[in-house]
């Protein structure tokens, strides 16, 4: 499995999808920055599942916040008595 996806990043780097984050200050392992095509597939998968899930839905309503929020929504939402990062 690992050869696979060693494979598949290499292409994906060749090909422009994506590059390594911060590569030539040394890179941070496991994380990259999409280039133009990597751009281009992410926002037609965005289209894609925004159109199924949201639009052709009449019990959703789309919304877009902010990652960072006030530690009370966290609380009320059960994320930091049921989440543990070790």
């Amino acid at each position: 499995m690992e050869n696979k996806l060693e494979k598949i990043v290499s292409w994906a780097k060749r090909r422009g999808f994506v590059m390594p984050s911060s590569e030539i200050y040394g890179g941070i392992s496991g994380i990259y920055d999409f280039g133009p095509y990597g751009v281009a597939l992410k926002n037609n998968l965005k289209k894609l599942w925004w159109k199924k899930f949201v639009e052709e839905r009449d019990d959703i309503v789309g919304i877009e916040s902010a990652i960072l929020m006030n530690k009370k929504v966290w609380q009320a939402s059960g994320h930091e008595k049921g989440f543990h990062d070790s």
